[in-house]
């Protein structure tokens, strides 16, 4: 193989090209100062934002953490009531099933005028217990009264019917009851 040696066309063509790549890349060169400096500028614009986005990002991050302490207590609290609740139903649940239908014939069977008179009656309680401090003392002794008043009882019978056995008793008494009409 024989070495073929350039043409001065060749020659000329690849100087040019070689002189446009030059200029191309001098120019290049040339402009990499502005265009760095115009890339340094975005990119401080960019820092910027970055910054202000991370400042903003750390102050939603505290507020998530405020509310998530706050979260964490109302749970804490719910939790608490939830089990105060659930003791109180285990309490009463079978009280309140029992009482339930007793409740229900209860509210059933009431009438208007008997709330109403119900109503009353609780108003009246303070005064009713007064009231029956006072009287409570006498109704306590009536089981000693109870049996002398059934002597005392038996003693007029007998009276009455010593009574009625006098001679001529009928005519007092018929003139005592005409009397008595006259006076009425």
């Amino acid at each position: 193989m024989a070495l073929a040696f350039p043409s001065p066309d060749d020659l000329v063509r690849t100087a040019t090209g070689m002189a446009r790549w030059s200029m191309d890349t001098a120019g290049f060169a040339a402009s990499l100062p502005d265009r760095v400096a115009a890339l340094l500028d975005r990119v401080e614009v960019l820092i910027t934002r970055i910054e202000t986005i991370s400042e903003r990002a750390e102050m939603a991050v505290a507020k998530a953490n405020e509310v998530a302490d706050r979260a964490a207590t109302v749970v804490t609290s719910s939790t608490e009531v939830s089990t105060s609740a659930q003791t109180l139903i285990g309490l009463y649940e079978p009280l309140a099933t029992k009482a339930a239908p007793m409740a229900a014939r209860f509210v059933d069977d009431l009438s208007e005028d008997e709330i109403h008179a119900a109503i009353g009656l609780v108003n009246h309680l303070p005064e009713l217990t007064l009231r029956m401090e006072g009287l409570l003392p006498i109704l306590a002794s009536l089981d000693t009264v109870s049996p002398e008043i059934h002597l005392l009882l038996e003693e007029v019978q007998g009276v009455r019917q010593a009574i009625q056995g006098v001679p001529g008793f009928r005519f007092f008494r018929k003139r005592g009851e005409a009397k008595e009409d006259d006076e009425v």
